[in-house]
């Protein structure tokens, strides 16, 4: 992703289930000196989802509620639960026209279960800092995560501070937002629910599975979600 300062900020959200046997964690990375630009052009898509479906800009977009038809977000009477998937893949076409962005994905396949598969998904975070990390001091550029939630869980923080003092790129512990007053974490919820699904294995392949490489595939910095 070319840069015109040097600091990115990463928005980071997970994805995954104990059933599927996947856990991921999908990142949007933006160029701070782009990030106004990039968030008018968002906040534009809001508004045009208020016009044509009746969601106001303050209700959380959850691609998985969305998906799944839960929830009412919408203050149109005609509203259906399959609206959810329309405006799942105009946020993704929306997020594809944002300016200064790239996008990636870190998978893993696990057969472990309950606690196990918690601590693998953990496990697979902090692979996710160090290659975040590596590639800032290629680029000799530094960073910050920025993540869904409270910060209550300890365990994201200790991965930070697993990196070398010396060569950390990331700065600090991963700062944490609720999705349901950021933007920007709803925008890494798209993404992350569609590399999800794009990487289950299903009796059947559906429309929205292709939805991560078609929509947003010229924008992963390593050309797809990479297992690691």
């Amino acid at each position: 992703m070319p840069t015109t300062c040097n600091f990115a900020l990463f928005y980071v959200d997970d994805s995954g289930s104990e059933a599927s046997g996947y856990t991921s964690y999908s990142w949007i990375a933006v160029d701070p000196a782009r990030w106004s630009e990039a968030d008018k052009r968002w906040l534009g898509f809001r508004s045009q989802t208020y016009r044509r479906h009746g969601i106001p800009a303050s209700v959380r977009l959850h691609a998985t509620d969305l998906a799944g038809g839960r929830g009412r977000p919408s203050m149109d009477p005609m509203w259906k639960r399959s609206d959810g998937l329309v405006v799942i893949r105009e946020g993704l076409r929306a997020i594809a026209a944002l300016p200064g962005i790239g996008v990636g994905t870190v998978y893993r396949r696990t057969s472990a279960r309950g606690s196990s598969f918690h601590n693998n998904k953990l496990d697979l975070y902090g692979r996710l800092v160090e290659i975040l990390n590596r590639d800032l001091d290629v680029r000799d550029s530094f960073g910050m995560i920025v993540m869904d939630g409270d910060g209550s869980n300890l365990a994201y923080a200790r991965s930070h501070r697993a990196l070398t003092t010396g060569g950390r790129r990331l700065i600090e512990d991963p700062h944490f937002r609720h999705a349901s007053v950021s933007q920007w974490v709803q925008i890494a919820d798209f993404a992350a629910w569609s590399a999800y699904h794009s990487l289950r294995p299903t009796n059947r392949r559906t429309t929205s599975s292709t939805w991560y490489a078609d929509i947003l595939g010229h924008l992963d910095v390593n050309g797809g979600p990479v297992e690691a």
